[in-house]
């Protein structure tokens, strides 16, 4: 069972979901620049990460069905859709950069996520994935949507990309989110101070993992079915007005 989307925006919208959000942010934007020209898909709930690039050619916010799905951007045409686990309706070779961010910790087949995330990136692209870290406070305490799921050691994350065939290695890893879950005043005016004193003092207790890896283009041939092979069919999301919440089952305004 995956979050539902009312939690993912109802968190973001909060001064702690505010503050992790720009720390996360921060280290793709060191990563990736402002992807000028470049097609960029989220997978999961990345809305507020794909924000952070207005300089892209094309930004797609995928949204597993069993989550539910928010009409993304604000303003202008309609960018989100929802779509299945094992099956995004792109295709082959059609996004430069994806970002994987609250969505692969609760597939139930994250090395088939992986894979079809292989399928939709170019010989050059890049994978951006990030997941709760199980050392840190942020997969424990379960205050904030990054407590849902399977959190990931760093190993285990290098694993389940080497066998989707994305090549990864230390240069590629970085971590974030060392200040508590607490959305409280005091414990974020001093969030920099964590964030930095934790990067220096306990790397190993990050909140969150990030690994940035290249596909594989050794990848032995038939492991990917091309989207043609699959039948997919192009991802239509109805609009809604601005701000709006919705999912695949029901319609309500977050309280």
């Amino acid at each position: 069972m995956r979050t539902d989307i009312l939690d993912y925006y109802d968190f973001y919208r909060s001064a702690l979901g505010e503050a992790a959000a720009a720390f996360i942010g921060e280290r793709l934007t060191e990563a990736w620049g402002d992807c000028k020209g470049c097609r960029i898909g989220g997978f999961g709930f990345a809305n507020p990460y794909l924000s952070l690039f207005p300089e892209a050619e094309r930004r797609l916010a995928l949204a597993p069905g069993a989550q539910g799905v928010i009409r993304w951007p604000a303003s202008g045409p309609n960018a989100a859709a929802l779509v299945g686990e094992r099956s995004w309706p792109l295709p082959d070779a059609s996004l430069d950069r994806l970002l994987v961010i609250h969505g692969l910790e609760e597939s139930p087949d994250p090395r088939r996520l992986m894979r079809e995330a292989w399928r939709v990136l170019t010989d050059d692209g890049r994978l951006i994935v990030v997941v709760p870290h199980r050392r840190g406070l942020w997969s424990i305490i379960e205050s904030t949507p990054f407590a849902a799921g399977r959190p990931y050691l760093k190993g285990q994350l290098f694993r389940l990309l080497r066998d989707a065939m994305f090549g990864v290695d230390s240069g590629h890893f970085n971590a974030g989110l060392y200040f508590p879950p607490i959305n409280r005043a005091i414990v974020l005016r001093s969030a920099r101070a964590w964030e930095r004193a934790g990067a220096r003092v306990w790397p190993g207790l990050s909140g969150v993992l990030m690994v940035e890896s290249a596909k594989d283009m050794l990848a032995p041939a038939g492991l990917v079915r091309s989207a043609r092979e699959r039948g997919a069919r192009p991802a239509i999301a109805a609009p809604r007005p601005a701000g709006a919440p919705s999912n695949s089952t029901r319609d309500k305004r977050p309280g």
